[in-house]
């Protein structure tokens, strides 16, 4: 029955919850955003008081494997995952999917571990992010080691306590490149391959020689 009190082990487990005037024990219909989260909210069972929904992770995107419905999160989904709101009968839902801003991308970077040192890889990774979110690369600093640049994706800012340390950040697109080469380090490297060629050469040269000389000597024996 829905008159008196309600009892003392349901009241302080907070299943139960009393009111003092005539009828006002009405339970209120909630609407919740439910299934992918396309459709409008809909009405959602009595016993409801929540919404849940997929969380939004920066720069990542939505959770995966989580989707939108009524009541608390489903069993199978951890809380990094999937989040509540106390629902209303409101028409959009407490639940309703946030707005998003346009994806970009930022260039990816490599460890090198012959040379210990970080290098541009080939691939860029699509980012993801709020509306209200700024546009931000990361890249490793040039004297960067494993150990003081540690981010897993260059999405997103620094870290904050390896910022300006063993890691650097932009705020463009594919903004975290390598610094282009200045025109006397380009000369430098010009340099060091015309060395490297001219050693080259010499060496050919000196191996061309070493082939010759016994067949001139045994020219010379003959005639």
């Amino acid at each position: 029955s829905g008159c008196g009190k309600c009892k003392t082990d349901e009241k302080t487990g907070k299943t139960c919850a009393e009111c003092t005037t005539d009828s006002c024990n009405v339970m209120a219909e909630i609407k919740c955003v439910q299934g992918d989260g396309t459709a409008a909210a809909a009405a959602c069972p009595l016993t409801s008081t929540k919404c849940y929904m997929p969380k939004f992770i920066e720069f990542t995107g939505f959770a995966s494997g989580v989707k939108y419905g009524c009541g608390e999160c489903p069993k199978d989904a951890t809380a990094e995952k999937c989040g509540t709101c106390a629902g209303t009968s409101a028409a959009e839902g407490c639940n309703k999917k946030v707005e998003t801003g346009a994806n970009f991308e930022c260039n990816n970077w490599s460890f090198d571990d012959k040379t210990k040192k970080f290098k541009p890889a080939e691939t860029k990774t699509t980012c993801k992010r709020l509306k209200a979110t700024n546009i931000a690369c990361n890249m490793p600093s040039e004297a960067a080691t494993k150990e003081t640049y540690t981010s897993t994706s260059t999405c997103g800012p620094c870290k904050t306590a390896e910022k300006d340390k063993g890691c650097k950040e932009c705020d463009k697109a594919l903004c975290n490149k390598a610094a282009e080469k200045k025109d006397d380090d380009k000369k430098d490297d010009d340099k060091k391959d015309g060395d490297k060629k001219d050693d080259a050469k010499k060496d050919s040269a000196t191996a061309v020689t070493s082939l010759l000389m016994p067949v001139i000597a045994m020219m010379n024996a003959l005639f």
